[in-house]
């Protein structure tokens, strides 16, 4: 699992999401598996699944378009058998570093594009809050617990 993976698998967590991660779908008769998915959140109390895939790669947009379309596409029947119960709505999330523009980041209406800076805010906007002399983030979150201690740290300038 890379460190985008990890962060996002955190945050939902975090978030009070039941999550997997890595997880493989369409077994081959002849070995193997057809794809694997980088993250697969639920979240009981909206009865919702996300599948997130998650890149900081810095392939043109055309080839990560191609990329992400066949990842979401080649999972859209396994979701039920995957879980094994029902679930209201699914939403699939491309996490991905930096477009040119808006425009250029659109991965069809089904799939929502969440750029690393604009995740990274929604964190930093949300741990901002929490006194880590008081409310230290868990150790289960150890990226979350630094980026806490990052922001309340380097925004109050106290060593005391």
């Amino acid at each position: 699992m890379n460190f985008l993976e990890q962060l996002v698998t955190e945050w939902y967590k975090y978030k009070g999401y039941f999550v997997r991660t890595n997880v493989r779908f369409g077994k081959r008769r002849e070995g193997g598996y057809g794809g694997e998915m980088d993250v697969l959140a639920f979240n009981p109390k909206e009865n919702t699944l996300v599948h997130l895939e998650a890149s900081s790669d810095a392939d043109n947009w055309d080839l990560r378009r191609e990329k992400f379309a066949k990842k979401f596409r080649k999972v859209e029947d396994c979701y039920k058998s995957i879980v094994g119960f029902d679930f209201k709505k699914i939403k699939k999330i491309a996490v991905v570093s930096f477009g040119r523009s808006r425009k250029s980041l659109d991965l069809g209406s089904d799939v929502e594009v969440l750029q690393i800076p604009k995740l990274m805010h929604q964190i930093k906007d949300e741990v901002r809050k929490l006194d880590p002399r008081s409310s230290a983030m868990s150790e289960e979150f150890p990226l979350l617990r630094a980026i806490q201690f990052a922001v309340w740290f380097g925004d109050s300038g106290s060593y005391d």
